[in-house]
């Protein structure tokens, strides 16, 4: 259960990281989901002026690392859809063996982002956050977040 609740985020984020830059959901370009994160982040856990600052850095490297392979993902997903489309199942196996290798590193670079503000973060804070690690990578409220914190055990 508990990797459940770490795995559906993550998957969740990983979606929106891989995202290309252009006008998103909403009108907001996607480079301004790691704002958004931000802000989540500094509201629900009250981050401090230098907690923010940190967060900040952590999150503008990881998209920096991450832009790469995010653009192409975007063109593999395409290609993919065509395969699909055109029912190439071999083709449909090399796409997404290739998708899976791009993903690897950015799942790596997330994972290590979501630590570095981990340990920005008080005991309090840490507490607070619970269980809800998918939140410092972008997968918003787990289970039990929406109302009043973590689950609890």
């Amino acid at each position: 259960m508990k990797l459940r609740l770490f795995c559906v985020p993550l998957l969740m984020a990983a979606a929106l990281l891989a995202q290309p830059r252009a006008e998103g959901r909403r009108g907001a370009a996607a480079g301004d989901f790691s704002q958004h994160l931000e802000d989540m982040l500094t509201k629900f856990l009250a981050l401090n002026a230098t907690q923010q600052n940190q967060v900040h850095t952590i999150l503008a490297d990881a998209q920096v690392q991450s832009q790469g392979s995010a653009a192409q993902l975007k063109t593999l997903r395409a290609s993919l859809r065509d395969a699909i489309k055109s029912n190439d199942t071999a083709k449909i196996d090399a796409l997404t063996m290739q998708i899976s290798q791009l993903q690897q590193p950015l799942e790596a670079t997330r994972s290590k982002a979501a630590a570095q503000i981990y340990a920005v973060l008080t005991p309090d804070q840490q507490t607070k956050l619970g269980d809800g690690l998918g939140m410092l990578m972008g997968g918003g409220f787990g289970p039990g977040m929406r109302h009043g914190g973590p689950l609890q055990h």
